[in-house]
């Protein structure tokens, strides 16, 4: 069995909870969650990589879990984030990296990746596509694309009314969230019976048991890091999009340089709503070794069909090393 410990970790001004798995020494890769999630979201791949020979860390990121949690969207920025992520590679003096995101991690991580090539060996994402940097800010154009239609990235960019939605029973959402965008739960085709005025009008309770990917035990962890955390540190993510994008346009770097692949369930509604995202990959990045599309799988990919994930990772891995 591979032995997963967690340390406490000073990086780029704050202090970060890691947990951690392999010999240090080894090459590392570093495991960057999304939204709403932790590090334990990648309790299925830790013990794969590690077996590999990697030293496989995998950070609670900023307003995460037992990470800090700055409270001023500011703070949120991708280059902070991304600087957040080189802080964490410096603690464990490792001068490279294979970095893998999945969801918001995948989007720091392509911008790892396009901001610090240097640093990253080769560059993993999981369910969102790298765009690119678009012609207008991210909110404007999702303004433009729903109109009076609720969307839940502009939802959130309001001030503390997400937060109180949703931590007023952190299991329920966390419950409802994990099913609905997985692959059964984007296979029922849920609809409101009336338009949606909050985030949980669009998400479906399961009807039965937690799956395996997500026993009421796994559950049980990612409740205690959002009760530690709450909800304002994650959410910032979403309403620090325009800055991170005027500070990106600004940059003018575009490119990826680093060997990348790409994972995502064909259910996931992020490959369903970022097609031209997905199409246009090939032309932003110099060398995307594959795209893989997994049937019936949903938003949560590393845990829906981790079998399938690791078996791409390790082909992907085995490719570097050749």
């Amino acid at each position: 069995m591979t032995t997963i410990t967690e340390q406490r970790v000073q990086a780029n001004g704050l202090t970060f909870h890691v947990r951690e798995a392999g010999e240090a020494g080894q090459p590392v890769i570093i495991l960057l969650h999304g939204f709403p999630e932790c590090g334990y979201s990648w309790r299925y791949q830790m013990p794969f990589l590690a077996a590999r020979g990697y030293h496989v860390l995998a950070p609670d990121l900023r307003g995460y879990g037992f990470s800090d949690a700055p409270k001023d969207v500011a703070a949120y920025r991708q280059d902070i984030l991304v600087a957040d992520v080189m802080g964490i590679l410096d603690a464990y003096g490792a001068e490279k990296a294979i970095v893998v995101g999945h969801d918001w991690g995948c989007a720091l991580a392509w911008q790892v990746a396009r901001s610090e090539p240097e640093r990253v060996r080769a560059v993993a994402g999981l369910s969102v596509p790298y765009p690119g940097i678009g012609p207008k800010a991210p909110t404007e154009q999702m303004r433009a694309a729903f109109g009076e239609r609720f969307f839940y990235q502009i939802y959130f960019q309001q001030p503390e009314i997400p937060e109180q939605e949703l931590e007023a029973d952190v299991r329920d959402f966390l419950r409802r969230m994990y099913h609905a965008i997985s692959g059964p739960g984007m296979q029922e085709k849920f609809r409101t019976a009336k338009p949606a005025q909050a985030f949980l009008d669009i998400l479906q309770p399961p009807s039965g048991a937690q799956p395996a990917w997500m026993q009421e035990s796994d559950l049980d962890v990612y409740v205690k890091h959002f009760h530690n955390s709450g909800l304002t540190g994650p959410i910032n993510w979403y309403r620090a999009m325009d800055i991170s994008w005027r500070q990106q346009r600004e940059d003018g770097r575009e490119r990826i340089h680093p060997p990348a692949v790409f994972i995502a369930g064909k259910e996931d509604p992020v490959i369903q709503f970022a097609g031209k995202a997905l199409k246009r990959m090939p032309e932003v990045m110099d060398d995307l070794t594959d795209v893989v599309l997994l049937d019936n799988i949903g938003h949560w990919v590393q845990m829906e069909a981790p079998d399938a994930v690791n078996r791409h990772l390790g082909e992907f891995l085995d490719r570097l090393d050749r």
